[in-house]
């Protein structure tokens, strides 16, 4: 009987012990802080986000990190009625939000400032002048696709859109090959991987739009202008979040592709290996904002919208996170790895 209480007490201090050891991941279990991010579409540009999410990347930096695909006409509409934080577009939403004067967007990171896009044809369109008359299949009017083609149009081609060249607004990439194929329409803006599709096509390649010195916020992480105040630490957090999801894609394609698989469903491995290589070499390592980049999307806007030639670049991009990022050495670091 002596022997009972110090076996009882050496039990508790045991469980105290367990309970000691355990402590710390349920703290970190506990303290996840949840944010999911909307994401416009299906294409190699979104890795980092679904290598961030697959991998749960965000843990390391106390998120509980979930995407959700908001399709290519509701992600601004999803940030405006607080339904997300965070948005992983084209920065067009926000910029021509600014330029019609709702200035209550701002874009906090980018990815990629390249558009990855081109016009392709039917083989007998052999140069810019037999498209004069002819029909080019766009996206949605207003949208990105319809925004840049008719810009390199005229800016790049010399010809005018709905005066030189008639404009038919196709919607989605895929309806491009049979309305080429049947003659319905002569040529198409397409981006990747649609343009890797359209090459294997034998469709002929009229004009390359990176090659030809176009640049555009063309992926980047969009918010209410008020969240990285209001919001400081949780935004901090989704961005280091990117940048390792960046750095992982970058780095390993095994990962990298498997996840593209899972996301880009029914893509052939030849098209999803093409399409890794080229985001793998436009991504950048440094997503804070560029504002010269910013005013030449502006300058692309304009033959749409005249008004962007009077709205103010600075207020459309806040760098002020991924610059406090980036002084930290935290980026530096990632890549050292």
């Amino acid at each position: 009987m002596g022997n009972i209480y110090p076996m009882k007490a050496i039990f508790a201090w045991l469980i105290a012990l367990g309970w000691l050891a355990l402590a710390p991941l349920v703290i970190a279990a506990t303290a996840l802080e949840p944010v999911t991010v909307g994401y416009s579409t299906f294409s190699g540009a979104y890795l980092p986000l679904w290598i961030a999410v697959e991998d749960r990347v965000g843990r390391k930096y106390g998120l509980d990190l979930k995407a959700i695909y908001a399709g290519r006409i509701r992600p601004q509409q999803l940030l405006a009625s607080n339904d997300v934080p965070f948005v992983m577009a084209t920065g067009t939403g926000a910029i021509t939000s600014h330029i019609l004067g709702v200035k209550d967007q701002a874009i906090i990171f980018v990815s990629i400032n390249k558009v990855n896009s081109a016009i392709f044809s039917r083989p007998e369109i052999k140069t810019t002048e037999d498209l004069r008359g002819k029909i080019v299949a766009t996206g949605r009017p207003g949208a990105f696709g319809d925004t840049m083609v008719r810009y390199v149009l005229r800016a790049k081609l010399g010809l005018v859109p709905d005066r030189d060249v008639k404009m038919l607004p196709i919607g989605e990439a895929q309806l491009t090959f049979p309305a080429l194929e049947r003659g319905v329409v002569q040529a198409a803006s397409l981006t990747i991987p649609f343009t890797l599709i359209a090459k294997k096509m034998g469709y002929r390649e009229l004009i390359d739009y990176d090659k030809a010195g176009v640049v555009y916020p063309y992926n980047t992480i969009t918010t209410l202008r008020q969240t990285p105040n209001k919001l400081p630490d949780l935004t901090e957090k989704l961005l280091k979040t990117m940048i390792e999801g960046t750095y992982i894609a970058k780095t390993d394609r095994e990962k990298s592709l498997a996840v593209m698989k899972k996301y880009m469903r029914g893509t052939s491995d030849e098209i999803l290996e093409e399409t890794y290589q080229y985001a793998k070499s436009v991504t950048e390592e440094n997503p804070t904002p560029s504002l010269e980049i910013t005013k030449a999307a502006m300058e692309i806007l304009s033959y749409e919208y005249p008004k962007a030639k009077d709205t103010d670049p600075n207020l459309i991009i806040d760098t002020t996170t991924m610059k406090r990022i980036e002084q930290s050495g935290f980026i530096r670091a990632v890549y050292k790895k």
